[in-house]
């Protein structure tokens, strides 16, 4: 009996929960684009109901206790440790690629193209970036890929730390 009120209490929990999605956060790109995005996936749709889709998008931009920091955080700690004078326009460009990849990464783990790993490889380059040219040439690259993943033109196992290393002269995770 205490077993099934814990398990009717969670469900419950997690129903107001997964119905919040109307509180959308007004930082984030529209909740209508991640529908739009859903929909035309027909795949995902039968793995994969929508509130639990919208739910992940939400984990990417705000973090998990898994991976705290979301990308919301990520995008404004890289534009705040720019030149002023990029802010504005690394701003935008990096709500536009974190929408992308939020679309593809918050589908069931089966249908999707970005993985957590990819996540974790480009965060990890943004935050390691020094001067603007380089942070230019790596959103240009993590862009690239982006479409690349989407269009099935790579694989997602080239997404690698060595293809970011040699391509930006990083060293994201030395001998570790």
């Amino acid at each position: 009996m205490k077993f099934g009120l814990i398990s009717l209490t969670c469900l419950t929990l997690l129903a107001c929960r997964s119905t919040d999605i109307a509180d959308w956060p007004a930082d984030l790109p529209a909740q209508g684009y991640f529908v739009a995005a859903y929909e035309a996936d027909v795949i995902n749709q039968e793995l994969q109901p929508r509130q639990e889709y919208l739910q992940w998008i939400l984990s990417f931009y705000e973090g998990t206790v898994i991976a705290p920091t979301g990308w919301e955080a990520m995008q404004s700690q890289v534009v705040e440790s720019s030149v002023p004078e990029q802010r504005s326009e690394l701003d935008v460009q990096l709500f536009e690629l974190g929408g992308q990849i939020a679309a593809e990464w918050a589908k069931e783990n089966s249908s999707r193209a970005i993985d957590s790993r990819m996540l974790s490889i480009w965060g990890s380059v943004l935050q390691l970036i020094t001067g603007p040219e380089q942070l230019y040439a790596a959103i240009q690259l993590i862009r690239a890929d982006v479409e690349a993943l989407l269009n099935q033109d790579i694989l997602g196992d080239e997404i690698n730390d060595a293809r970011y290393e040699q391509r930006l002269g990083l060293q994201l995770f030395g001998d570790f």
